[in-house]
């Protein structure tokens, strides 16, 4: 592939709902660019950018894909990414690698809830970005109409420069409002209105332009271009494009505008990351001149090459057969081969200029998020804030097979998807699988079956309810046993009765005259922890418990710590029994941000997971709920959430305390508990 300098590269990353047709967008402008000789479908799983076998089989996005194409001595670096909510870091990668956002919106669907979503992503970062109305060809679908509702949406600012011509109500062809020929018949009416409206956006993109325009003169085409380019760029203006990609209709189009209105990289002048040394902030001008930088914003692991790194340079020139500095490990990096990729086609490159981007292979140290550069003059640049995984299932290997390849199999995946969180709950013994949700938790158990041969059965996890007592008892532990020989003894007498909450075991010692002697009071302390470890109900550890040694007896010869051990958790075991136990519940703080408009809804839903709701609060436009919720109620809540919201919404939860459980809850837990001891 012909290596571009950095005024001649575009990085636009494709985003948009799911099913508005990216995949097909960039499979359409393959064709017309003669890379394919014919255009793929999704649902044949024959795309350039849906390679992946999980793709194929769902026929969705599931993972980023770079297509690249030449257009008008220009390199434009196409980022296709998931519009499936589950898949959102492999966006937010793309995000963070393009320069320009080009939102996709399917005209037969409108603006729809994820469209929202990557605008609000690109408007945080401040990225030009501008919009491609597909399936504009579609019987009953109305362009004025879906225009005003993106205007409604976006904002005025929005504005067509590319729109449908007409044929009573068939599409046959675009037009473009910023050409000199004359309008065809079968264009909107006011046509020569909008051109008028282009010409004042342009103007007031530039002082010198706005001056000439207010001085009555006419701008020129060169002059148009230039302005609105710069409108585009400092998000002063967010043009919409038409056409189909399943007809190559307003493909051209869409392809010069990209050409001659998006801005290549180095146009943001210099990038600004940390000096790892001296934690000040430190730039790069955005030039092969300057030093090497670059930034890691996707890891793939290929069964047959090998550990893939995707990357974007930032400044200077990545070569082949050379050494680069991971400033964010603290280690050098052999750069052994550099390829250029169009979905899974591996194209070999001798270097990468500043502003494109391309793949580093078998990186030892590096990951996702690491900034590579030269090891004189590191530079850190900021991370990709990943989304916090908001499902857990537990995993059960199918045989012991799998268990022992699991691991090995999890570790590459978690190189490759920082979303992916892998915990043991020590409490419950089960391994722990946290994910954005079920879409994406399936795909990664098939990956798995597929890629490292891991067969994993998915379940919730199990609640780690506790037990505790009620009541105040003494109780007594007598162990006594003839074997013949030195027999076994151990008395005590406790009292025991509940503690406050929050302190989970208390002991003392409270023996007088050595009914006792002290080197055994250990051993009851032992015996009664021991007890503690299983209660009477279910079987759930005992907290929340006070327990004191207050009389007991001991015999000279048959007296052991074992005996005194069993004694305690025989006393115990009594005291639980008859001191009125109940059952304690996990229960967790929420934070929950949605739109305003799902508030009520949210509510609603918590309060019918015996939540309660201890505030609201406003932040960037987003509405945060805070709530106590008991665990067992929102095993799947991400699932609930994503429901209520249509997959905008997001939560955060930490443990916070253990509270009774209501008579229901406790016979539900008891009667399962009975339902395990059986299996």
């Amino acid at each position: 592939m012909k290596l571009y300098e950095t005024e001649n590269v575009r990085n636009v990353v494709v985003v948009g709902h799911g099913n508005a047709g990216k995949t097909t967008l960039s499979e359409a402008i393959l064709f017309k660019k003669k890379l394919v000789s014919r255009m793929g479908k999704v649902e044949d799983g024959t795309t350039v950018s849906d390679y992946q076998p999980e793709e194929k089989e769902k026929s969705i996005s599931i993972g980023l894909s770079i297509v690249p194409f030449e257009h008008n001595e220009v390199k434009v670096n196409f980022i296709d990414v998931p519009g499936y909510p589950d898949f959102i870091a492999e966006a937010l990668s793309g995000i963070r690698a393009g320069d320009n956002g080009l939102i996709v919106i399917n005209a037969t669907a409108g603006v729809e809830i994820q469209t929202k979503r990557y605008w609000d992503y690109l408007t945080e970062i401040n990225k030009p970005r501008a919009f491609f109305i597909n399936k504009i060809d579609v019987e009953g679908v109305e362009f004025s109409k879906i225009v005003d509702k993106i205007k409604k949406t976006f904002g005025s600012k929005v504005f067509p420069i590319i729109v449908p011509i007409m044929d009573g109500k068939t599409v046959t062809g675009v037009y473009n409002l910023l050409s000199d020929k004359e309008p065809p018949d079968g264009v909107i009416s006011n046509v020569s209105e909008l051109k008028k409206e282009l010409v004042e956006i342009a103007a007031e993109g530039d002082d010198a332009l706005l001056e000439k325009y207010l001085g009555g003169e006419g701008l020129t085409p060169a002059e148009i271009k230039q302005g609105l380019k710069r409108s585009l760029s400092r998000g002063e203006f967010f043009p919409i494009l038409v056409g189909s990609a399943l007809t190559l209709l307003g493909i051209d189009e869409l392809m010069d505008f990209i050409t001659d209105y998006m801005v290549s990289p180095d146009f943001f002048g210099v990038v600004k990351g940390m000096d790892p040394k001296t934690n000040e902030e430190e730039e790069r001008k955005i030039s092969a001149d300057d030093n090497l930088s670059a930034f890691v914003f996707k890891t793939v692991s290929d069964p047959y090459v090998g550990k893939l790194s995707f990357i974007k340079v930032y400044s200077g020139l990545l070569n082949s057969n050379s050494t680069a500095y991971n400033s964010s490990k603290g280690a050098s990096e052999k750069i052994l081969q550099l390829l250029f990729v169009r979905g899974s086609e591996q194209i070999p490159a001798d270097k990468i200029v500043a502003g494109d981007m391309g793949i580093i292979t078998k990186l030892s140290a590096t990951q996702t998020n690491d900034t590579l550069s030269d090891k004189n003059t590191p530079i850190i640049f900021s991370k990709i804030v990943f989304p916090t995984p908001m499902l857990s299932r537990a995993m059960r290997p199918k045989s012991k097979a799998d268990e022992d390849r699991m691991s090995i199999g999890l570790s590459k995946i978690m190189d490759e998807d920082p979303t992916i969180v892998v915990t043991k709950n020590i409490e419950t013994n089960e391994q722990i699988i946290s994910g954005v949700g079920e879409t994406h938790l399936s795909i990664i158990m098939g990956k798995l079956r597929k890629r490292y041969n891991v067969d994993i059965e998915l379940t919730i996890p199990k609640v780690p309810y506790r037990e505790t007592i009620t009541g105040k008892i003494k109780v007594e532990g007598k162990y006594k046993k003839q074997t013949g020989g030195h027999g076994q003894y151990g008395h005590c007498w406790l009292e025991v009765e509940p503690l406050p909450k929050g302190k989970e075991f208390e002991f003392l010692n409270k023996i007088f005259g050595g009914a006792i002697p002290k080197q055994y009071v250990p051993a009851v302390e032992k015996g009664v922890k021991e007890a503690m470890k299983h209660g009477m109900l279910a079987g759930y550890p005992v907290v929340n418990i006070k327990v004191t040694v207050v009389d007991g007896s001991y015999h000279p010869v048959d007296s052991s710590e074992m005996a005194f051990k069993v004694a305690g958790s025989m006393a115990l075991k009594k005291a639980l029994e008859q001191c009125n136990p109940i059952i304690l519940e996990p229960i967790e703080k929420i934070e929950i941000i949605v739109d305003e408009q799902y508030m009520g809804e949210v509510i609603g839903d918590i309060n019918s997971k015996r939540g309660k709701v201890l505030g609201m609060k406003s932040n960037n436009g987003k509405q945060i709920i805070e709530a106590l919720v008991p665990l067992a109620e929102i095993l799947s809540y991400s699932n609930d959430l994503n429901s209520i919201t249509q997959g905008t919404g997001a939560f955060t939860q930490q443990h916070s305390c253990y509270e009774p459980a209501p008579p229901k809850v406790i016979e539900k837990v008891i009667h399962n508990s009975k339902i395990e001891e059986k299996e």
